[in-house]
């Protein structure tokens, strides 16, 4: 009984959709000759504000187009030379994977690395990828020749 008078009412909703085109149609719907526009000055919009609070701004972009050829990956360095001297004139030594050799003081740069301190076999970096900075110890590798 159910089904019959779900089909029923399907069926009435049907012919009622196919009879309204015809109803609009039969409907005089006076369309006047002349129409009215009005014309409505464009106006600069207000720049957007954001109160960042000490936080970071999210419309920045995380990385900036040169990031990449700022220098090696820091995962990618290792730690082949210290040289400890007076401070102010110590550096350490890096190899990125091509073999090519990278000097640094204390707070210099290199890629998102900056290196914080140099201890007599290792090296301590502040590493910053995606606004978010870590630090980083390199450990100084010995070769197997000179223990």
């Amino acid at each position: 009984m159910r089904a019959e008078a779900r089909f029923v009412l399907a069926s009435t909703t049907v012919a009622a959709l196919l009879a309204l085109p015809a109803e609009l149609a039969a409907q005089d719907l006076a369309v006047p000759d002349t129409m009215t526009v009005a014309v409505v000055p464009f106006t600069a919009l207000e720049p957007a504000i954001y109160d960042a609070g000490g936080r970071r701004e999210p419309f920045d972009p995380l990385t900036v187009a040169g990031d990449l050829d700022t220098g090696p990956r820091f995962e990618t360095l290792r730690l082949t030379g210290v040289f400890l001297g007076a401070p102010g004139n110590s550096l350490v030594v890096l190899e990125d994977p091509t073999r090519r050799g990278h000097f640094l003081r204390v707070g210099e740069r290199l890629g998102q690395a900056r290196l914080i301190q140099i201890m007599p076999d290792g090296a301590v970096f502040e590493v910053e990828e995606y606004g978010i900075g870590r630090r980083e110890v390199l450990r100084l590798e010995r070769s197997e020749e000179n223990p």
